[in-house]
């Protein structure tokens, strides 16, 4: 079964690049071969076929959930807000309006969504300290989420 885990998120703008940071942080993790580690930068709808064609599908993102900063949750496609994920680009839709779009041209496959509350979403090419403080963490909650993800895929 094939998994995609995407990291999403404008590298340029602090903490609004956190999910492109762990994913590709996660390069250097010993992965399931059936895993594909992609940056999603701020594609949008672009990602859909690549969503669609997998079996199971983790986003990492930040997202505007009322939490701390540095905080982070694990959720599904139920726990998305349109509001929790803010559309930085004019030239394309936001993460819940994909996944919307997605449940009606085709079936989407199971998700997971790992958000991370920013700080700062300012311009600036690293992450504020209230989540480099915690990135290790963050990347060990992505992969351990990978593997157990995997994991129920087999059985």
């Amino acid at each position: 079964m094939s998994m995609l885990v995407v990291g999403l998120g404008n590298i340029l703008l602090s903490d609004e690049g956190i999910g492109v940071h762990i994913v590709n942080a996660l390069r250097n993790r010993p992965l399931p071969p059936s895993v594909t580690l992609m940056d999603g930068a701020t594609i949008g709808v672009d990602l859909l076929d690549d969503i669609l064609s997998s079996d199971r599908v983790i986003i990492v993102d930040s997202a505007r959930m009322g939490m701390s900063a540095g905080e982070h949750r694990t959720f599904t496609l139920t726990g998305v807000e349109d509001s929790m994920f803010p559309n930085y680009s004019l030239h394309d839709i936001s993460l819940p309006e994909t996944l919307k779009l997605g449940e009606i041209v085709g079936s989407l496959p199971p998700i997971i969504i790992v958000g991370i509350e920013p700080s700062s979403i300012e311009p600036g090419t690293t992450v504020t300290d209230a989540l480099s403080t915690r990135f290790n963490d963050y990347v060990e909650h992505v992969w351990q989420t990978i593997l157990d993800f995997n994991e129920e895929a087999v059985n």
